[in-house]
């Protein structure tokens, strides 16, 4: 029996739900509740004021007994750090953090190898800019790199636009599924996209007001010819 993996994206905002009121344990909860195998998260906090100086992506890890990894896009005074996260159940072999073309607000992507039972596959997570013109740039970058992988990958994050494809990783759910605001999704912003190495067997966005954005959900399963 093929084994299903879990993979969400997630931009949590910093934890600070639609009543505006930041509350770490409200996204621990809608992550166990569905139980994934790897998250990608974005706009996560490491010791700022306006989240109680809490390492948010150290915090969920333990909540959720998961490896992670962290990577700070902004930092001020050394210590206090703005950035993006994955976690997973599986043990990260290898982490790496590209800087990505952008504009006023620094962006990159974090690419963790992922120890799956059936054999490694790459996690990467991104948080694309605001403007068209530097998320094309981005999207360049980031399509050099998944070219240098060898071997199973999922792109995960906060894509800022519905208009976007990979060509490398033409595995992805049929229809646009709105994220963005969660509590009237209208946009789907936040995407997962997976080489031909994978099928997906579902995809949701799990009702959530823990952040601005859903979570987007998506079982995989590795292809017939590529399992082991």
């Amino acid at each position: 029996m093929q084994r299903v993996v879990r993979v969400i994206t997630y931009n949590i905002h910093h934890s600070a739900g639609v009543d505006g009121k930041v509350c770490l344990k409200r996204i621990a909860a809608v992550l166990q509740q569905h139980n994934p195998d790897a998250v990608a998260l974005q706009e996560v906090d490491r010791h700022l004021p306006r989240s109680y100086l809490r390492h948010q992506a150290r915090a969920l890890a333990r909540h959720l007994n998961m490896h992670f990894v962290f990577a700070p896009t902004l930092s001020w005074l050394g210590f206090c750090q703005y950035g993006m996260a994955i976690l997973s159940r599986y043990p990260i072999l290898e982490h790496h953090y590209y800087s990505l073309p952008g504009g006023q607000e620094p962006r990159g992507l974090q690419s963790a190898s992922l120890n799956h039972e059936t054999g490694t596959f790459f996690l990467l997570n991104t948080h694309l800019g605001l403007n068209y013109r530097e998320r094309d740039k981005q999207a360049e970058a980031i399509r050099k790199i998944i070219s240098s992988l060898d071997g199973p990958v999922v792109l995960a994050g906060d894509m800022n636009t519905e208009q976007l494809a990979f060509p490398e990783l033409p595995v992805a759910p049929h229809d646009p599924l709105p994220t963005f605001p969660s509590y009237r999704p209208q946009f789907a912003l936040d995407r997962i996209f997976a080489s031909r190495h994978w099928q997906i067997t579902k995809a949701f966005t799990p009702v959530a007001c823990a952040s601005d954005h859903l979570p987007l959900l998506v079982e995989l399963i590795l292809a017939p010819q590529n399992t082991r």
